[in-house]
C-alpha cells in the first residue's frame, strides 16, 4: 500500500511490546492532501460548526453539543439513536487535575470485539457510565439488548491554537492487521470506573507498513472523525479499529494542546 500524500513530518510513534513502549520513527502524512473515508481508511475530516463558544464548559457541551452531534450522526449514518460517553476535555488545566487528560502518547484503538456485549450488559461498569445518556435518549435496557448494530464514532476537535505541541496522528485501518492489536484493560479513566478493553498497537516488522496521517492546523469548526467500533464490520471480518495517538509535532513552538473528544454511540434497530 503506497503512501498517497506528502510527508508532513517524521515523528516518534509509541508502540506497545512485551517489554514496554517502543518509540518508532514514522513518516506522518498530510491528511489534507487525500480524500479518506470513515468507511474505508477509518477516518475523515469533516466540518461540524457548533453554537458552543467555551469548550471548557462541560455543562454547555452536554446541553448543546450532544444535541448537535446527535442530529449530525443521524443524518450521517442513518442511526436510530445516539448515546454518549462523557465528553473528554484535554488542556493544561485538565491535565493538572488528572494525568488521564494529558495527550495520550501511545498508539491505540479504543475498543475490542467485546464492546457491544459490554454496552448491553446492565451490570457492566461501562454500561453505568453511559446510562445517563440512555435516559436522555429514552433508550431502555431492553431496547439496547435488542439493538442490531452498534457503531461508535469518535470526534476529535482542536479547541486551542492551530499549531499545537501534540496533535493527533491516525493510522489507515487497512494497513493494520488484527494480529498486531493487543487488548489492554482500562479499569478507570478520568475518575470514572470503566473496566473495558482497548487495543494497544504492537511493534513488529509489519509496523513499517502502517500509514500514519495528521491534519495540520485544524480550526475549531473542523472535526477529525474516526471509527472506534462497528459490529457490522466485525460480522464482515473487516477492520473496525482505527489506531491513533498524540505525537510531538516538530513544527510546533511548544504551545500546549487543547482539544475535545466525543464518542457518539450510534444504535440501529
Amino acid at each position: 500500500m503506497e503512501p498517497s500524500a506528502n510527508i508532513y513530518c517524521q515523528a516518534a510513534i509509541n508502540y506497545v511490546s512485551a517489554t514496554g513502549p517502543v518509540a518508532v520513527e514514522q513518516p506522518i502524512l498530510n491528511g489534507r492532501e487525500v480524500d479518506t473515508s470513515v468507511w474505508q481508511e477509518g477516518f475523515e475530516l469533516i466540518e461540524l460548526p457548533s453554537a458552543v463558544t467555551d469548550w471548557t464548559d462541560v455543562a454547555a457541551i452536554e446541553s448543546v453539543h450532544y444535541g448537535e452531534i446527535e442530529q449530525w450522526a443521524k443524518g450521517f449514518c442513518g442511526c436510530d439513536a445516539v448515546l454518549f460517553y462523557p465528553a473528554l476535555v484535554r488542556n493544561p488545566q485538565a491535565q493538572r487535575a488528572s494525568e488521564d487528560f494529558a495527550p495520550v502518547m501511545a498508539a491505540h484503538s479504543d475498543y475490542t470485539e467485546d464492546y457491544a456485549a459490554m454496552i448491553k450488559d446492565p451490570d457492566s461498569a461501562y454500561h453505568q457510565v453511559v446510562r445517563p445518556s440512555m435516559l436522555r435518549a429514552g433508550v431502555t435496557d431492553e431496547a439496547l439488548a435488542n439493538v442490531q448494530r452498534i457503531l461508535t464514532l469518535q470526534l476529535w476537535r482542536n479547541t486551542g491554537p492551530e499549531l499545537m505541541d501534540h496533535p493527533l496522528a491516525i493510522c489507515d485501518a487497512r494497513s493494520v492487521s488484527r494480529s498486531e492489536l493487543h487488548p489492554l484493560r482500562v479499569p478507570s479513566y478520568g475518575g470514572l470506573k470503566t473496566e473495558f478493553d482497548a487495543f494497544g498497537l504492537q511493534h513488529s516488522a509489519a509496523s513499517a507498513n502502517h500509514q500514519w496521517y495528521t491534519f495540520p492546523l485544524m480550526r475549531q469548526h473542523e472535526v477529525l472523525l474516526f471509527r472506534a467500533f462497528d459490529s457490522e464490520q466485525i460480522a464482515r471480518e473487516q477492520p473496525f479499529w482505527t489506531p491513533h495517538t498524540a505525537f510531538k509535532d516538530p513544527h510546533s513552538n511548544g504551545v500546549p494542546r487543547s482539544s475535545l473528544e466525543m464518542r457518539a454511540i450510534c444504535l440501529f434497530w
